[in-house]
């Protein structure tokens, strides 16, 4: 983009040119050379702004900002030339014969009503360009930068490097790149110096061939880095925010089986980022970049606790209650425990790096199906109140300490009658 910002500019130092030759013309050449050089002048402060803002974008926060301001710069100095315009029109028209007596007064008027639209123009401009860099719109800019522009534009560039490196078309593609980048830099030269000094049009040319030849040159970089050390791409950041939520899940929650659920979720996220070694990444999750989802699965997690211990206890009054809770829960751990030793041992063999993930998300699902089995034990057939209390769920324990077994209203004469008891 840089390199765009570059042709750009390019073209506006041909227009100005091209304005500096009109000016002598005869007594139109002051107005129409002034306004057209005023329009070269906005063009490079455009081009400018392409450069230092979007031709940074994948490093620099402010990069949005500083290419809106390159904008409203451009708009200022067109509005310049529009001012100047209307400044010279009435003498202008007053210095063509014939013409200047007819209109008398009416250039200056209209010379004097063009000057305040060009006045107005620049203060628009000036406005704008100071707002784009600082205050509220230049905080969003900023933000929008740092948070969305500068990470995305990055993530291609590493995504594309490392796809280079580990095919190895990298080299030789952008060796291409270069190659043609500086066939068509050399044929703008040439197109540029044909026409000759302050040939306008031969400039113009000449420089956007010269522009076109540089954004090709820079673009290899994109499948040939400097570096050929795996950076992180878009599968490590997929992965990233995969882990970030079940570790935040993990971490909120009190609940046995919650929190095995959310230790899972972060080992498929790690599984997920060892995809990226097949096109040339690091394979590491880059939970930095989603940070903000952990804090906010963190919340979730604490806030569901109520929900969840609830539930749990529930479940285990239901379980130890009807008996069923035992072999559940052993034939869970049986389970669970086969298809964590799967993955154990397929860690174990250290064959790769995406094995070895495959292994730890194994592992720990072994350990979630596993855990199932404390939602339905660890309860009592007593009646304890809470969730069961008002169900009649088992008996209570009176004074006297003899246990009351009683199961028959409500859920607990259902559950009496599931189980034989009465």
């Amino acid at each position: 983009m840089g390199a765009v910002g570059g042709v750009v500019g390019n073209v506006g130092t041909a227009v100005g040119d091209l304005g500096s030759t009109l000016t002598t013309v005869p007594i139109v050449g002051t107005t129409a050379g002034g306004l057209v050089t005023a329009t070269g002048t906005a063009v490079n402060s455009i081009g400018t702004g392409l450069t230092d803002g979007l031709g940074t974008l994948g490093t620099n926060s402010n990069s949005l900002g500083i290419t809106v301001a390159g904008v409203a710069n451009g708009v200022a100095d067109l509005g310049t030339g529009v001012s100047n315009t209307g400044k010279s029109l009435g003498t202008t028209l007053g210095g063509i014969p014939v013409v200047g007596g007819l209109t008398g007064g009416v250039g200056g008027t209209a010379g004097g009503l063009v000057d305040k639209v060009g006045q107005t123009v620049t203060m628009l401009g000036d406005t704008l360009s100071t707002a784009s860099t600082t205050g509220p719109l230049g905080g969003l800019t900023n933000t929008v930068g740092k948070s969305v522009l500068v990470p995305v534009v990055s993530l291609v560039e590493n995504t594309t490097g490392n796809l280079g490196n580990k095919t190895g078309l990298g080299n030789p593609v952008g060796g291409v790149l270069d190659k043609v980048g500086a066939t068509v830099k050399g044929l703008g030269g040439q197109v540029a110096s044909a026409g000759g000094a302050g040939n306008p049009l031969g400039t113009i040319v000449g420089g956007a061939l010269t522009g076109v030849g540089n954004t090709l040159d820079k673009s290899s970089g994109y499948v040939n880095p400097a570096t050929t050390t795996p950076q992180s791409g878009l599968p490590e950041l997929v992965g990233g925010l995969v882990a970030n939520v079940g570790n935040g899940l993990n971490i909120g929650n009190t609940n046995g089986a919650v929190s095995a659920a959310g230790i899972t979720g972060g080992a498929v996220g790690n599984t997920v980022a060892s995809l990226g070694t097949l096109i040339g990444g690091n394979g590491v999750a880059n939970t930095g970049a989603t940070a903000p989802v952990a804090a906010l699965t963190t919340n979730v997690g604490a806030a569901l606790n109520p929900v969840t211990s609830g539930v749990a206890g529930l479940t285990q009054n239901i379980g130890t209650t009807t008996g069923i809770g035992a072999p559940v829960n052993g034939l869970v751990t049986q389970v669970g425990g086969a298809v964590s030793g799967l993955g154990t041992n397929l860690t174990a063999a250290n064959a790769n790096p995406i094995t070895n993930a495959v292994g730890g998300t194994l592992n720990a699902v072994g350990n979630t199906v596993g855990s199932v089995g404390g939602l339905v034990t660890g309860g009592t057939s007593g009646s304890g109140g809470g969730l069961l209390g008002g169900l009649n769920v088992g008996g209570g324990t009176p004074a006297g300490g003899t246990a009351n077994t009683n199961t028959g209203g409500g859920l607990g004469g259902l559950l009496g009658g599931l189980t034989g008891k009465k």
